[in-house]
């Protein structure tokens, strides 16, 4: 089985949500994703994803052109299953994982159906049927963003993520009490800051309010300075925007730099470093989150497979991307978000999803 043609589409998807404060930008209503279609000589067909906003150059229009170089120059006519040999050209590309995850993902796509097995059973076999989730409050004014848990605690989420950073940090404080002093016995909080404060910074709001209950995720920007205010603080960590490959896991874990992690497939490069991330992580106790920048129902569900196959006891929880925006891809409706939890609707081939190429529009860029 060989590769015979790659399509890359270049897609905007408007928030449903408000607007969203990510590490470069302010507040946007509005992201992209590169999602690639890979098609065999033999007919199979399948998809993968990259989410895009902030950081240079992973926008989207930086991820299509670079992926398409690397694509066309290393990766045509190879066979999509030998997912060693795929991953060991695309090693050779130091980092840029969001160059990489569309293709990456598209892969085990194929693989899946070629086997006619979904991708949990491919990847090792399930360890739970569905996946817990939190819900991502978008900075706002601390009245809003406590209207914005109530509503969602309403659907049935228990899980929170509250962003700050991108104000002075009285309103950081305001924001965080608000919201936390109203936590319920069975609801767990992350605040992310995304980086933005300095270590004093951090110091200041943290023993302010250091009688409330969460985890902090990314209060600054570097590893070095995460793990400098860790040692001077009783909340619990977790990196995020300072982990982008498997050895920046394996560097946070050897200095106890935290005590969870955020894996994002895109940024990592795909399901194979985001699983190998995973499994290292495993081994060193540490919990995990998948997510994303943004995406489709393509990258929800490779999120969901590895958490089916990630121990309950590592993971913390996950995120139903495709439901922070109103595009969509698919025609099967291929996940089941209830109560908190998600799970792949049907044991289809594959990631489960499928696309319809009429949604898709024209291609970007064609490689063949």
């Amino acid at each position: 089985m060989r590769i015979k043609k790659v399509s890359l589409f270049q897609k905007q998807i408007p928030m449903i949500c408000g607007r969203f404060s990510c590490s470069l930008e302010p507040g946007v209503d509005q992201a992209e994703v590169v999602i690639t279609r890979i098609e065999t000589e033999c007919g199979l067909v399948g998809y993968g994803e990259s989410g895009s906003v902030g950081g240079y150059p992973n926008y989207s229009t930086g991820i299509l052109a670079s992926s398409a170089e690397m694509i066309e120059r290393h990766l045509m006519n190879k066979d999509p299953r030998n997912l060693n040999a795929i991953q060991h050209i695309m090693s050779m590309i130091d980092g840029h994982g969001a160059i990489k995850a569309g293709f990456d993902m598209a892969c085990w796509d194929i693989l899946g159906k070629s086997e006619g097995k979904p991708l949990h059973e491919v990847l090792g076999g399930k360890l739970q049927d569905k996946v817990p989730l939190y819900r991502s409050i978008p900075t706002e004014a601390p009245e809003d963003m406590v209207q914005s848990v109530k509503d969602w605690r309403n659907e049935g989420y228990s899980m929170f993520q509250l962003r700050v950073g991108h104000g002075d940090i009285q309103a950081d404080l305001q924001r965080i009490a608000g919201v936390i002093s109203k936590k319920q016995s069975d609801e767990i909080y992350t605040v992310d800051v995304a980086g933005h404060w300095r270590v004093d910074e951090a110091l200041f709001i943290l023993n302010t309010v250091k009688d409330l209950d969460f985890t902090i995720e990314q209060p600054c920007w570097t590893v070095d300075d995460c793990m400098s205010l860790r040692q001077r603080i009783s909340f619990p960590m977790k990196l995020d925007n300072s982990l982008n490959s498997v050895h920046d896991v394996m560097r946070a874990y050897a200095n106890n730099a935290c005590d969870s992690i955020v894996i994002h497939l895109n940024k990592f490069g795909g399901i194979t470093s985001s699983r190998i991330a995973r499994d290292v992580a495993t081994a060193g106790g540490l919990g995990i989150t998948f997510s994303t920048q943004w995406g489709t129902e393509i990258t929800t569900a490779a999120i969901i497979h590895l958490a089916m196959t990630t121990q309950a006891n590592r993971l913390i929880s996950t995120i139903d991307s495709h439901n922070y925006s109103s595009l969509t891809v698919a025609t099967n409706d291929p996940i089941v978000v209830d109560n908190g939890y998600m799970w792949i609707s049907d044991d289809l081939p594959g990631l489960a999803v499928s696309v319809d190429d009429k949604l898709l529009g024209e291609p970007v860029k064609v490689i063949q």
